[in-house]
């Protein structure tokens, strides 16, 4: 018998960094570990360079461009990485022991909008070499009927899989219901899922009992010991993501960009990029 746990409906908090960057940022703590093995995802706008480099470990740093952003997310990073994340794109940035890297758009009128998704990594991934997955938009296959139509950037439904090939089995999906669309997805046992209405109304139906997720807020699930079907449906035009993968259930200990499971596992990183161990960016000289 399925034994499942759903969290609360929860806002996001509303952030604003300069003139340029905008967000609805969620972090894991608001959902009750329902959230694992995500650890934060941000909804954001950017529209000029606003973080400095700066470095992660212990985690996946995953960029999910919509289609509708305009021009390009220049990705650097200390691994040798540099080049766009185009409309639509995936960049997933395996972190493990530690990377430093920055992405920000670079020319006029381009404005970012897009999902930045930390993923957990499994104790014993925390110390893995640093890597990257990039997949172009015009890889990322799409499950779709006449209302509904659903971008799988990562992992699989409905018998439509990514090409990408990720440290630990994760799905992402990036939906679209026009009124009355119906969107069936099945979460595996032991796997927890996010649902995230990026605009209009998402109303599921889980384990039979309706739930309606407005515009801007999220809820997560648990999947017990059996999988379990989740029904989405929406009477107006609606955007909503998935995030999906098996709960992790191991100690979490943060500190800024880092994620570990003790704190000494936090010194031992902190040291790393204090000596330069996490690497160097080559950026573009100003006006380049």
């Amino acid at each position: 018998m399925s034994i499942t746990r759903i969290s609360q409906l929860i806002t996001p908090q509303e952030m604003k960094i300069g003139q340029g960057f905008s967000a609805n940022h969620f972090n894991e703590d608001a959902f009750g570990g329902l959230m694992d093995p995500v650890v934060m995802l941000d909804h954001f706008h950017m529209t000029a360079p606003t973080f400095a480099p700066h470095p992660h470990a212990g985690i996946s740093a995953v960029t999910l461009m919509f289609e509708d952003a305009g021009g390009a997310h220049m990705n650097y990073d200390s691994i040798g990485n540099i080049g766009p994340i185009k409309p639509g794109d995936l960049h997933w940035m395996v972190a493990g022991r530690g990377v430093v890297h920055t992405e920000q758009p670079e020319g006029d009128g381009f404005h970012v909008h897009a999902l930045q998704i930390f993923v957990n990594l499994p104790s014993d991934k925390k110390f893995i070499d640093p890597y990257a997955i990039h997949v172009d938009a015009q890889d990322i296959p799409v499950f779709q009927t006449s209302a509904v139509r659903v971008r799988v950037a990562a992992g699989e439904t409905n018998g439509v899989r990514s090409p990408a090939v990720l440290p630990e089995p994760f799905t992402l999906l990036d939906g679209f219901l026009k009124p009355g669309g119906t969107f069936n997805h099945t979460v595996p046992s032991g796997w927890n899922v996010t649902w995230y209405a990026v605009s209009g109304e998402v109303r599921l139906v889980i384990d039979g009992e309706p739930q309606t997720i407005p515009e801007g807020m999220a809820l997560s699930v648990a999947a017990g010991d059996s999988d379990i079907p989740i029904s989405t449906a929406s009477g107006q035009d609606a955007h909503f993501v998935v995030l999906s993968g098996p709960a992790l259930n191991e100690p979490i200990v943060k500190h800024g960009p880092f994620v570990m499971n003790t704190p000494q596992q936090i010194q031992q990183v902190v040291a790393a990029y204090a000596e330069g161990k996490m690497g160097q960016l080559t950026l573009p000289a100003p006006g380049q």
